[in-house]
C-alpha cells in the first residue's frame, strides 16, 4: 500500500473569501420566503425556509359558500405549494454552499 503525503497550506485570503461567500448564502437561506395561492385564488400561504407558515391570507369571499372541507383542502394545498417552493430554494442554496466547499477543498 502506497502512502501519499498531503501538503497543507494556509491561505488566509482564500479562506476569508470562502467564509464570506458561505455567510452570504446563509443570509440568503435565512431570508427565503415563498408564497402560494389556492387554485381558486382565495387563500395565500407564506412559508419560510424551515417550513414555518409565516402568513395566511384568507379572502372573505371564501365564507360566501361555507365548506369546511374545501377550506381545509385549499389551505393545505396552498401551504404545500409554498413549502415545496421554499424547500426547492433552500436546496439550491445548500447545493451552492456544498459546491463552493468542494471546489475550495480541491484547490
Amino acid at each position: 500500500m502506497e502512502t501519499q503525503q498531503v501538503q497543507l497550506t494556509y491561505e488566509p485570503v482564500r479562506f476569508e473569501r470562502l467564509a464570506g461567500e458561505i455567510r452570504a448564502i446563509q443570509r440568503e437561506l435565512a431570508e427565503v420566503v415563498e408564497a402560494a395561492e389556492s387554485d381558486d385564488g382565495l387563500i395565500v400561504a407564506t412559508v419560510n425556509a424551515r417550513g414555518d407558515l409565516t402568513d395566511l391570507d384568507v379572502d372573505p369571499r371564501v365564507f360566501r359558500h361555507p365548506d369546511s372541507r374545501a377550506l381545509t383542502e385549499a389551505i393545505t394545498g396552498a401551504y404545500r405549494s409554498a413549502r415545496a417552493a421554499a424547500d426547492a430554494r433552500a436546496f439550491d442554496l445548500t447545493m451552492r454552499q456544498l459546491e463552493l466547499t468542494r471546489r475550495e477543498s480541491r484547490q
